[in-house]
C-alpha cells in the first residue's frame, strides 16, 4: 500500500478510477453539464489569490477536458500563449471546439493543444501560470501529477490547483451527487460519484506537499463542502 492509500482508515478509503475520459458518451455528457456556479466559484477564488496586476504571458492549462473552465482562463488573460493538455483526445477535441467559438484574429497569442499524458509531459520551457482544475484525483500515482506541476514552473511561476475533497462515506457521497448533480444525466452522476470517491483528503494533499518540499511555497485550503484549492504563496 501506497501512503494516500492507507491514510487516515477511519474514513472512507480512496477508489481510483481510470486516468482518462474516452468513452464518446461520457465525455459528451461531462461537455454538456453544467458547472457554471462550481467553476465560477472556482475561478473567483483564483482572482482573489494571484498578484496583483497579474498577467502572465505563458499559461498552462493541465487537464483541460472539454475546454469550459479554459475558456475562462482564455478570457482573463487575452494576451497570454496557452498550452491546453489532456490525455483524451476527445476531450481536447471539445476543448479546441469551445475556444474556436472566440475572435482569435484579433488575438496575436497562441494556442497549443496537447494529447498528452500528464505522466509523461516534458515542457521545453517553465510557464508564469500553471493551472489544474480537477485532474489530480484522475491520476492513480498523485506524485506523478505534482512531477508535472515541478517541471513546468520556474522560481516567478503562479500555481492554482483546485480538486474534489473525498467524503467520509460513500453515503455522503451520493449525498453530494444528490445535491449538486441532481438534474444531470445518469452518466454523469456516476462519474461524479465516482470522482469523490477517487479524490483526497486534505490531510492526504498536505502530506504530498509536504513530501514534495514545496510546503513553503504552497498554501492549501478548503472553499467549499466538496473543493479544495492549492495555491502559490505571496512573495
Amino acid at each position: 500500500m501506497k501512503n494516500w492509500e492507507h491514510t487516515h482508515l477511519q474514513y472512507q478509503p480512496r477508489i481510483p478510477e481510470p486516468e482518462l475520459m474516452e468513452e464518446p458518451n461520457q465525455v459528451v455528457s461531462y461537455a454538456n453539464a453544467d458547472f457554471e456556479s462550481a467553476h465560477s466559484m472556482i475561478i473567483q477564488q483564483f482572482q482573489n489569490r494571484f498578484p496583483l496586476k497579474f498577467s502572465p504571458h505563458s499559461v498552462l492549462d493541465l487537464g483541460s477536458g472539454p475546454g469550459e473552465m479554459s475558456s475562462r482562463l482564455f478570457q482573463l488573460f487575452p494576451n497570454a500563449d496557452f498550452t491546453f493538455l489532456d490525455g483524451s483526445n476527445l476531450m481536447l477535441d471539445f476543448c479546441k471546439k469551445r475556444l474556436s467559438t472566440f475572435d482569435l484574429e484579433k488575438r496575436n497569442n497562441k494556442m497549443i493543444f496537447k494529447n498528452e499524458l500528464v505522466q509523461e509531459f516534458v515542457p521545453e520551457s517553465s510557464f508564469e501560470l500553471v493551472f489544474s482544475n480537477s485532474l489530480l484525483h484522475h491520476i492513480h500515482d498523485p506524485y506523478e501529477f505534482w512531477s508535472a506541476i515541478q517541471r513546468s514552473v520556474g522560481d516567478e511561476s503562479f500555481i492554482f490547483v483546485c480538486d474534489l475533497l473525498r467524503p467520509n462515506s460513500i453515503s455522503e457521497a451520493r449525498q453530494l451527487v444528490e445535491r449538486y448533480a441532481k438534474q444531470e444525466s445518469e452518466i454523469l452522476k456516476n462519474d461524479f460519484l465516482n470522482s469523490l470517491l477517487a479524490a483526497f483528503h486534505l490531510e492526504e494533499v498536505t502530506e504530498m506537499i509536504a513530501k514534495i518540499r514545496m510546503s513553503h511555497k504552497l498554501n492549501i485550503e478548503v472553499i467549499s463542502d466538496r473543493h479544495w484549492i492549492c495555491y502559490s504563496k505571496p512573495r
